[in-house]
């Protein structure tokens, strides 16, 4: 608080403050006077407060400056740190990469399939191998090698750690399987013979007691009927003509094998792999008390055999 005088300026007595000393009053003569104030206890005490406050906030917040500060120096560090070890290891991994030597490992190996359509198997044989390649240092991984069929894809993934191989990868297609029958007009006239020698050693059971009673006189195959899904799924049928002599005259009926999963193999010599030939028909009289299992006609046969035809199956059908 500051004032101009503390003396009555009228009389020269001293003067008395008044009201929470902001007036002065002198007690002799009456005069009275403001005080001048520049300010208050409770002002004082806000700008003391204020100014501790300032400078309390202006260090904490300049100590967390320095904290993040050290803390992004010491993330930047860890991560230079991180980054030359890597990039040392990375330049050490290509030296010894780079110093392996080249190989393909399709070189040195022939694939090959075998086996039925469907059922086939890979084979893989090493060729071409020399002292400098080891291929029991080098894994083949296979995507599929059994219960392959004609026409489908595999892939052959090679890895090594004592080579560096510059082909890792290598789809093959299956080829070379026996496939099953899809076709009659790919029967070969050696596998028919065969297909017809099997389908007499089964008719014979059936037309035995005919012979004993010597009315049947021949036969001769007449028909092939087949069915497929064009896969590995096939019944072929042998359809005989048989010709009786009875008392009533001469008599034609129509005797079928049918043969499961046909498939037949081509090379130097034919061979079939098929079921056991099962005669199929009705049981039809042909003189007397003999009888055999048969059928009137041909289109008696195909209406048999399209009866149970299943919805993927294909009926094909060749004369002979």
């Amino acid at each position: 608080m500051r004032t101009n005088s503390m003396i009555c300026p009228q009389c020269g007595a001293a003067l008395r403050l008044e009201d929470n000393n902001e007036r002065a009053v002198c007690d002799y003569c009456g005069y009275s006077m403001l005080i001048e104030q520049e300010e208050t206890i409770e002002e004082i005490r806000e700008r003391a407060q204020s100014r501790s406050y300032g400078y309390h906030s202006g260090r904490l917040e300049a100590e967390a400056r320095a904290r993040r500060k050290d803390f992004f120096w010491g993330i930047l560090k860890k991560l230079i740190i991180v980054g030359v070890i890597a990039l040392i290891i990375g330049i050490a991994t290509v030296v010894v990469e780079v110093s392996k030597p080249k190989v393909n490992p399709f070189d040195y190996i022939e694939v090959s399939f075998q086996g039925n359509d469907g059922k086939g198997e890979i084979v893989i044989e090493e060729i071409g191998t020399t002292d400098d390649i080891n291929l029991k240092k080098i894994d083949f991984d296979i995507s599929k090698n059994r219960q392959l069929a004609e026409g489908e894809t595999i892939k052959i993934t090679a890895a090594s750690q004592e080579y560096r191989l510059t082909e890792t990868t290598r789809t093959y297609t299956v080829e070379g399987l026996d496939e099953y029958l899809k076709d009659l007009k790919d029967l070969p006239e050696e596998a028919l013979e065969i297909i017809h020698s099997q389908a007499q050693s089964s008719l014979d059971i059936n037309l035995s007691h005919t012979k004993n009673a010597e009315v049947f006189v021949d036969m001769q195959p007449v028909k092939l009927f087949l069915l497929t899904d064009g896969k590995q799924t096939n019944t072929l049928y042998d359809v005989f003509e048989v010709h009786f002599n009875t008392r009533n005259g001469e008599l034609t009926k129509y005797v079928t094998v049918c043969f499961n999963d046909v498939l037949i193999r081509e090379g130097e010599q034919i061979s079939i792999d098929m079921s056991y030939g099962m005669y199929i028909g009705h049981l039809t009289e042909v003189s007397g008390a003999i009888y055999i299992t048969g059928y009137d006609s041909v289109d008696r046969v195909k209406n048999d055999i399209l009866t149970s035809q299943e919805s993927y199956m294909e009926l094909k059908e060749l004369d002979l």
